[in-house]
């Protein structure tokens, strides 16, 4: 018997949100969330949130417990509330047999997700290793400012060796002087694509097929354009104008990387649910990615008020689900009437579709991305039904020339008229909305912008979209937070849904319009 545990998320296999039943499940349940936190007397919520949210100093997270159960000792390590999902330490093998023990359980290794930018991981699927190239060949590659030549240093670098293997490099960075150096393979005679995206202050640059010489070094500069203040963006040639009160008297729940406080984003209270940082820390973790997302729904809904849950440790590529599920909960104890989930992964994590149902029930909208797998199956947890699922499009040439982002425009779709599907979306039957999701410019951190691709983008646009008919809707702003509640914002943005021509598998019911 292996001795190697892992994490593992238990929930009850029901839809029941209630202390009614009385089933050997929620027996265990039971003991689980009393045993991990009999010795503060809180509740797991109090144990993160107490003074998070108010500015004093978080309160300390139960120390980890053992349980006796019929398959052993595991270890307890975290709760959303009683009856609900648990997460505990054991063995593969303990896994299966409390399975089998208790049916009426989803015992599931626990997942982690990941923010749903269109970048260099999508690009590379299979990463090179340049030191293990037995070659006099290499790239020296040269990223400046289009305007004035000046060198661009940290720009995300990525070299497409084989498009059709997704194989290449992407783990590379430009150095001071703007500069990126790499062997290539002995064979290589030309490379697909060249792509520099530097995080704040330029549109991505880049090009393609480029020619590298039989012996020595491939030199290649590429410039990248500045971001300009008043340029009209995809979002902004996609969507019509908002109205200074748009969103006024509703609240969007950003779950991603954490929000920093940038100019007009009416920023409410934050909360870090990682588990593994001070409950505090809820800005954003350097990434830029939920600072992005949440300047997207102030750009929509410029009165909205926006909570931060920060998901995501510093320096982490992915985010455990529990502290998303977490996150989702809290979100909805908050008052929070939307939560915006641009992050995504490719199978059920069971504790975050359990809080997505209950939000639903108690009249919460969750809106989240499809995906940027090329037009794969929906990720979850936008594959779920109660979840408002969101592709991306775009407008054409809503970029500036020098820029490489018009490599996003699908062919098949063919676009219609100047709207095009973004060919790195996810699609199915499950998609709800399209949202514009290339070329988006929105701040990355308190005081610089970026632009970013990738449903990550499409998603807050329609969440921005539904916080403004929610705020001119005050029957169901101010409605009993219930099934019905929640049931009447979808319709609400149905009904103002308009079919770009894509099909229903693309755009699910369109673009909302409100002009």
């Amino acid at each position: 018997m292996s001795r190697k545990t892992a994490r593992y998320v238990i929930v009850p296999d029901d839809n029941v949100f209630n202390d009614s039943m009385e089933t050997t499940s929620f027996q265990l349940f039971r003991a689980m969330h009393r045993r991990l936190f009999r010795a503060s007397g809180a509740r797991p919520a109090d144990s993160m949130v107490q003074g998070a949210c108010e500015g004093s100093a978080p309160a300390t997270r139960p120390r980890l417990r053992m349980l006796e159960t019929e398959v052993g000792r595991i270890r307890l390590l975290d709760s959303i509330g009683e009856n609900e999902a648990s997460l505990v330490s054991m063995t593969p093998e303990q896994a299966r047999e409390l399975q089998r023990a208790y049916p009426g359980l989803r015992v599931r290794r626990e997942l982690r997700l990941y923010p749903l930018r269109y970048g260099r991981l999508n690009i590379i699927r299979k990463e090179a290793k340049p030191a293990a190239f037995r070659s006099a060949k290499a790239l020296e590659l040269r990223c400046v400012d289009a305007a004035s030549g000046k060198p661009v240093a940290g720009a995300s670098v990525v070299v497409v060796l084989d498009r059709r293997r997704s194989f290449g490099i992407s783990d590379a960075v430009t150095d001071k002087d703007g500069r990126f150096r790499t062997p290539l393979p002995a064979g290589q005679t030309r490379i697909d694509a060249v792509i520099c995206q530097p995080l704040a202050g330029y549109w991505p640059g880049g090009t393609e097929d480029i020619p590298v010489k039989a012996e020595g070094v491939t030199e290649l500069e590429l410039p990248l354009v500045p971001i300009a203040a008043d340029f009209p963006d995809g979002l902004e040639r996609m969507l019509a104008p908002a109205k200074k009160a748009d969103g006024r008297g509703v609240r969007v729940a950003i779950v991603d990387t954490g929000v920093d406080p940038a100019r007009g984003l009416n920023l409410e209270r934050g909360l870090n649910t990682t588990g593994t940082e001070p409950a505090d820390e809820w800005f954003d973790n350097g990434t830029g990615h939920g600072t992005h997302v949440a300047g997207i729904v102030a750009r929509v809904a410029p009165d909205v008020v926006l909570h931060s849950y920060r998901v995501f440790e510093k320096g982490a590529g992915g985010a455990s689900e529990f502290a998303i599920a977490r996150a989702i909960r809290q979100a909805v104890e908050d008052g929070c009437d939307i939560v915006n989930l641009s992050l995504g992964q490719s199978s059920e994590p069971i504790a975050i579709s359990r809080e997505v149902r209950r939000a639903r029930a108690l009249g919460v909208v969750c809106v989240a991305a499809a995906g940027n797998d090329y037009m794969s199956p929906v990720s979850y947890p936008a594959r779920s039904g109660v979840v408002a699922a969101v592709s991306a499009g775009g407008v054409l040439d809503a970029w500036p020339k020098g820029a490489i982002t018009g490599r996003n425009v699908a062919a098949d779709p063919a676009p219609v008229q100047d709207r095009f599907f973004a060919r790195f979306s996810n699609i199915g039957p499950e998609v709800d909305f399209i949202g514009p999701g290339v070329g988006i410019i929105s701040w990355v951190d308190k005081t610089s912008k970026g632009v970013m691709d990738g449903t990550s983008m499409a998603c807050p646009a329609v969440a921005g979209l539904m916080a403004r008919l929610l705020s001119r809707t005050p029957e169901i702003l101010s409605a009993e937070r219930n099934q019905q509640r929640s049931d009447d914002i979808i319709k609400l943005a149905n009904s103002h849904a308009v079919p770009i021509g894509f099909g229903p598998r693309y755009e699910g019911a369109g673009l909302i319009d409100q002009k």
